[in-house]
């Protein structure tokens, strides 16, 4: 695998999904040779489940070579690109929402959706929890977001979506009414289930 190739192929279809033509200072892929070295660039000490994240224009991921053995994860090339598009995604949603990145659910729900990884998660019977992750981070946000956003997608289309990720920057109480006002809906479990 070419992890050139899985970058550029990554940026080509996150052009077209963000409906960006992001093609100067593009963001810059950082491969980390293992645990250690992820821990020195967080500034602390990591959970195994963390094998990737962004600081601005820089994108880390774990390097495939380590990647099982310095991670929880099970290494197979699909999935390393996937995590690749997922964290370049992050760089896109910045990008459309002028550098906000709640809620949560929303920011790391879309990256899952857009990067293909709610394909090979296990689908959520219910939505029970993902309202909770505004600005509170998780491993567990991983669990619903994706399926939230690919309802939205699916449901009610594209445009909404990215309009909804252009009017972040408010507190949750207006980020509520943002949602009800562009989804017709409030923002409730009840309501996507």
């Amino acid at each position: 695998m070419d992890v050139n190739d899985v970058f550029n192929n990554s940026i080509k279809e996150l052009n077209e999904f963000f409906e960006i033509n992001w093609v100067e200072n593009l963001p810059e892929l950082v491969i980390v040779p293992d645990r250690k070295a992820i821990d020195e660039l967080m500034g602390m000490k990591t959970e195994d489940w963390m094998v990737g994240w962004i600081n601005r224009n820089k994108v880390y991921v774990l390097d495939s070579k380590s990647y099982e053995k310095e991670s929880c994860h099970k290494y197979s090339e699909d999935e390393y690109k996937k995590l690749i598009k997922h964290e370049l995604s992050h760089c896109y949603f910045l990008k459309l929402s002028k550098y906000k990145s709640e809620p949560d659910w929303l920011w790391e729900g879309t990256a899952l959706f857009v990067s293909g990884q709610c394909k090979t998660r296990e689908r959520p019977e219910k939505f029970e929890d993902f309202l909770e992750y505004y600005g509170k981070k998780s491993k567990y946000v991983y669990r619903e977001s994706g399926f939230v956003v690919e309802l939205l997608f699916e449901k009610y289309g594209k445009d909404k979506l990215l309009l909804l990720i252009k009017s972040l920057g408010h507190n949750e109480e207006e980020f509520k009414k943002k949602f009800e006002e562009i989804y017709g809906f409030e923002l409730k479990y009840e309501n996507f289930n």
